[in-house]
């Protein structure tokens, strides 16, 4: 049975620069793991634990709560569901000093990950799917009044340096070798033929 995990990237700001809050016993980059529960809406899952984990430092005017992208995990028999978290800079440094999990780790320069016009990267690791989530955060500032109004001001200098891009699927290669490109136009002929023989 697929089961639906959410992943959330957290992310603030610190001396103008975008930074990942992660669990301090995690590899560098990592997200938080959410696991999906029915009846509820993702949204109100990943509010719910920010507001469990951090209190205070989730403000309801300031923070940005947004679904980016989705992908299957072939490995684990996952769909996950990324969600980007930007959440208001405050006195991290001496939050972080208190008895506390968690670490702000430099988001620094990194791009999503590509495939062709078939097939999706065979690739995909964790700072691809947060590169996305930062091009479409980018792509949002420039026409949702709503996130336009909720990022700080330092946020333009970061976003004005990614590519905006739409919300989408990133997923994995299947694990079974991809059909030929021969194979993808036969598909395609037979079902066009399909539709036209239901035409007629």
């Amino acid at each position: 049975m697929t089961h639906i995990w959410y992943e959330v990237f957290p992310v603030t700001l610190s001396d103008r620069r975008a930074m990942l809050l992660q669990e301090a016993t995690h590899p560098y980059g990592s997200p938080w793991m959410l696991p999906h529960q029915s009846n509820v809406h993702p949204n109100a899952v990943v509010i719910e634990h920010l507001r469990t984990v951090l209190g205070q430092f989730v403000s309801h005017e300031k923070t940005i709560v947004h679904s980016t992208s989705w992908r299957y995990d072939a490995a684990h028999d996952w769909m996950l569901l990324t969600y980007l978290a930007i959440l208001p800079q405050t006195q991290w440094q001496a939050w972080l000093q208190s008895p506390c999990p968690l670490v702000l780790t430099p988001v620094g320069e990194i791009t999503a990950s590509y495939g062709d016009q078939l097939f999706p990267p065979e690739q995909i690791e964790r700072q691809h799917v947060l590169a996305h989530a930062l091009d479409h955060l980018a792509a949002l500032n420039t026409y949702d009044t709503s996130i336009q109004s909720a990022l700080e001001t330092e946020w333009q200098d970061i976003l004005r340096q990614r590519q905006p891009k739409p919300a989408g699927c990133l997923q994995k290669a299947p694990v079974l070798a991809p059909p030929t490109l021969s194979t993808a136009h036969e598909v395609v002929e037979r079902e066009v033929s399909s539709i036209l023989a239901a035409r007629t």
